[in-house]
């Protein structure tokens, strides 16, 4: 009924690529500050990064909230334990800050990075703010890929705890889980 999807492994590829498109942008944001590395190339990768991150991130906000809906759904339907729910929520709680927070401070790097090119703004400010969102990035994928392993683990419970013909009964029919649609 909700079958594990290739999803979990995309973001975790996902968030794999953030760290090494960022980990290169900040080693060529070092090499250009010395003069050894274009300033365009690094310009170039670090718009591809942003973007990349971006996306991760954002996927995996929709991830999160797509698969508590659904195991919302599932448990009010088959009348399970609300526990289930819960556990959705304590993932989502130890996630969704760094999900929010995280793109904040890359998108800021990226931005004081044309400051700094431009020099508006020192250098040096756009350097921290590098270190710090691939820090933060660092973090939040590890908490992302933690948590997306306990939902999978989640979901497996859950549909263990389904009845074989779960998956056949779908909301469109005239019977459903809990009977006719007008009676839930």
């Amino acid at each position: 009924m909700l079958d594990k999807v290739p999803v979990a492994r995309i973001l975790g590829f996902l968030f794999l690529a953030t760290l090494v498109l960022l980990g290169w942008v900040s080693y060529q944001g070092y090499g250009t500050s010395a003069g050894r590395i274009d300033a365009g190339v690094h310009i170039r990768l670090a718009l591809l990064a942003i973007v990349v991150a971006l996306f991760t991130h954002t996927m995996t906000l929709f991830y999160f909230v797509g698969t508590g809906s659904r195991i919302r759904k599932v448990v009010q339907d088959y009348r399970l334990e609300r526990s289930l729910v819960e556990r959705t929520r304590r993932f989502k709680a130890d996630l969704f800050p760094w999900l929010t927070y995280t793109p904040l401070v890359t998108m800021a790097a990226f931005i004081v990075g044309g400051a700094a090119h431009t020099r508006v703004w020192p250098p040096w400010i756009h350097g921290v703010l590098a270190v710090v969102a691939l820090a933060m990035n660092l973090v939040c994928a590890v908490v992302a890929v933690r948590s997306i392993g306990e939902n999978v683990a989640l979901i497996d419970e859950i549909d263990a705890l389904l009845p074989d013909d779960a998956g056949e009964a779908r909301s469109g029919d005239a019977a459903g889980p809990t009977g006719p649609p007008g009676s839930r």
